[in-house]
């Protein structure tokens, strides 16, 4: 059998550590720009326009930095497949032999059940491809071996 596979996503636009930097760059905008403007290099406008940005830029960075997200995962093993369902925000649990056929699509995939129930699982924030085609095919070869079993099981009843 194949290892497990585990997929982390996160829906921020820009990762905590990089909006950090952006506060610590436009706080250090600002306080070039009152040096400058304290040394009469820059205009008054100018400056004004400096701090504005990096008002704007502090505020949208602590924004970021302090929005509680939590983050998507996928999580696939020889049994089951458990994911986070981004329009509910609750964590969706299918088992294999529950799952009849699924089909993939470029930014999801879509599980049809026995009792003929769908469930959608995103993959619009999984950047990697590679990790988009290791989960499909993953997905592909396991229900193609319940299938297998289950063939067998019913040939030789």
């Amino acid at each position: 059998m194949k290892p497990n596979i585990y997929v982390k996503t996160e829906s921020r636009l820009f990762s905590k550590p990089v909006m950090i930097v952006i506060l610590i760059a436009s706080i250090s905008l600002s306080s070039i720009a009152y040096i400058l403007t304290s040394n009469l290099i820059i205009t008054e406008l100018a400056s004004q326009t400096i701090y504005t940005l990096s008002f704007l830029m502090a505020t949208f960075s602590l924004y970021q930095i302090y929005q509680e997200k939590e983050p998507n995962y996928i999580y696939l093993t020889d049994d089951e497949i458990w994911f986070k369902d981004k329009n509910q925000n609750e964590t969706v649990c299918l088992k294999f032999d529950v799952v009849d056929h699924f089909e993939t699509r470029f930014s999801e995939i879509v599980f049809c059940t026995k009792e003929e129930q769908k469930v959608v699982m995103q993959l619009n924030e999984i950047k990697d491809e590679k990790k988009r085609w290791e989960i499909k095919e993953f997905l592909k070869e396991h229900i193609k071996q319940i299938r297998d079993s289950k063939a067998i099981l019913l040939a030789s009843a």
